[in-house]
């Protein structure tokens, strides 16, 4: 999940780490003076890795995670040439030492990676850190009241073009399902389809469909390995609810007691209505039996 497009004056002003060569940067500076160079291919090609995360009680989650995947992410976009994985976390540190007074302030914050080729492949890499605010209001009326979902006609890149795995900036397809979505429904946010039909993800979300105590996700290989979603699984085991993988179908989330959606500036959230690609409803929010299955697994949930 994307930050704001419009940070406020703390956010604009907060220190981050820029490391450019055509640029001659490579230090500390404030967030608004970030700039990338056209002839980057982050910029020309969108050839960029990221990597988002957050803090809960001043306490980047699961921070390994979110390192090794990054770590994948720029393997499979041919980045190299990156600081190692431990000075990244040292820099993650530091940039909360750094703007220490902006945790305060803020309770809680995202935190940003990314990373681009530079001018040319197998040159030396651009990449940033820098923080991100959270819409703690928008958090919590996702949590206690739902999202809208609208299953879109955007397909999902097949694992031809870059893997599913690899968290990208390339994100077309993202942006165009959650215009869709905001055509049907303000605010809601939109599924991609797979090329079989079923349904994979959201732009912020991994999503798994509630039978009862059954939950059911999509399967590994076809969805980024969502760290959030990794918790959701551990939380599962713990409230003896089963779990497992299978494609999403239409008729299965249409049959569903609800969808759920997991992502990292949320945490753990659920559908209150999902609608087709043309708008029609096809199911309403969960009925009491499922929230409060739903409730038992955010109170497990790291963020309550």
């Amino acid at each position: 999940m994307t930050g704001p497009h419009h940070p406020s004056a703390d956010f604009a002003e907060h220190l981050a780490y820029f490391s450019c060569s055509s640029n001659a940067e490579d230090g500390w500076l404030p967030y608004s003076q970030l700039r990338l160079p056209v002839d980057d291919l982050g910029f020309r090609q969108g050839v960029t890795a990221v990597e988002r995360m957050r803090t809960y009680a001043g306490e980047v989650f699961r921070r390994k995670d979110h390192l090794l995947r990054f770590e994948n992410t720029m393997r499979h976009a041919r980045i190299s040439g990156m600081p190692e994985s431990a000075a990244l976390d040292s820099l993650i540190d530091e940039s909360l030492r750094r703007n220490s007074a902006l945790l305060v302030s803020r309770r809680d914050v995202g935190v940003t990676l990314w990373a681009t080729p530079g001018k040319r492949h197998g040159g030396r890499p651009t990449f940033a850190l820098h923080l991100n605010e959270i819409d703690g209001a928008a958090v919590q009326r996702r949590r206690t009241q739902g999202q809208a979902v609208v299953l879109t006609n955007v397909v999902q890149p097949g694992e031809e073009s870059w893997s599913r795995h690899a968290k990208v900036r390339c994100r077309m397809h993202y942006y165009l399902a959650d215009c869709h979505a905001e055509s049907i429904v303000p605010g809601a946010t939109g599924v991609l389809r797979d090329a079989d039909g079923s349904w994979t993800e959201s732009s912020i979300a991994n999503i798994a469909l509630l039978f009862g105590r059954d939950v059911v996700f999509a399967p590994a290989s076809r969805v980024l390995p969502g760290v959030t979603q990794a918790l959701v699984k551990e939380v599962c085991r713990e409230l003896s609810l089963s779990t497992r993988e299978s494609p999403l179908t239409s008729a299965m989330i249409t049959d569903a007691d609800a969808l759920l959606l997991m992502g990292t500036d949320t945490g753990l959230w659920f559908a209150r209505s999902v609608h087709d690609a043309q708008g029609e409803l096809l199911r309403a929010a969960p009925g009491e039996s499922a929230k409060a299955v739903i409730a038992d697994m955010q109170c497990q949930f790291i963020c309550l």
